[in-house]
Parts: C-alpha cells; structure tokens; sequence
C-alpha cells in the first residue's frame, strides 16, 4: 500500500510537482466544461510537473481528448494587447530620443 492525495488543478497553482497521475481523460458527461475550460485545466495540471519523466496518466488517452483550445476571445485579446505593446514601446523611444 501506498500513501496518497488528490489535489485539484486550481489547488496546485503555483506548485512544482516532481511526479503526478493525472486524468486527462475527456469525460463527456462533465457539464459545463466547454474546451476553453478544458484547455485552461490541462495546462495548469502539465505546467505544475517539472519533468515529463514524472508524468503518469490514470488512463490512455486518443486524439479526441486533446480537441480543445482557448477561447477564440481570448486569442483576440491577446493579439490587441500584443499591438498595445508594440505601441507602447515605440512611442517611449520616439520620446526617449528627443
């Protein structure tokens, strides 16, 4: 036997994992996560792992239980955010060369 502990993926934010088992499983039957919230869940509970070495899925896993992506609005957001920046940085050197 074997000690151990789950952990949700909100509650391992800000963790650095050396081994996890996790479910990636696409579960149709979970309401309410459309695939923003399944790309946003995935990502958090991979980028907590140091080391693809460490990672263990529960169950194998097939191409359509990694169709998901962000939010179409988020991507929009980002890309204005992006030319802000660029805005941005442009006229401090304008003004920095004055």
């Amino acid at each position: 036997m074997c000690p151990a502990f789950s952990l949700t993926d909100y509650k391992v934010q800000g963790s650095a994992l050396t081994k996890a088992i996790l479910d990636l499983k696409n579960d149709p039957t979970r309401r309410g996560w459309d695939a923003h919230r399944k790309y946003c869940s995935i990502y958090v509970q991979l980028s907590r792992l140091r080391s693809l070495s460490g990672l263990h899925l529960l169950q194998k896993l097939d191409i359509h239980d990694l169709q998901f992506g962000p939010d179409p609005r988020l991507l929009t957001e980002m890309k204005r955010l992006q030319e802000r920046e660029k805005e941005t940085i442009t006229a401090w050197q304008e003004t920095s060369d004055i």
